[in-house]
């Protein structure tokens, strides 16, 4: 699935213009965004948790020269799914 998708699905479901149904997708995931950008965790019960690791500077090997080069220290998110979700895959 992928936003447009999303967006559709939604604006079926409550009856909302494809606009309404943009906008508000669009104000869920830009708070999420802020919220990890301020390094909180996004938990959403039954679904799962979204939270920002930092990675510290480590070295690595490039596989094109096989030189020894540092990777520069980075911020990922990661998502843990509810037990709920699991359960449902499963």
């Amino acid at each position: 699935m992928n936003k447009k998708e999303l967006i559709d699905i939604v604006s079926e479901k409550r009856d909302l213009t494809k606009k309404d149904a943009e906008m508000l997708v669009d104000t869920v995931f830009d708070t999420m965004v802020d919220t990890m950008l301020d390094g909180e965790k996004v938990l959403i019960s039954g679904f799962g948790t979204f939270k920002v690791n930092n990675r510290k500077e480590r070295k690595g090997v490039s596989p094109k020269t096989k030189e020894t080069i540092v990777i520069p220290a980075s911020r990922t998110v990661t998502f843990k799914p509810s037990n709920r979700l699991k359960d449902a895959m499963n």
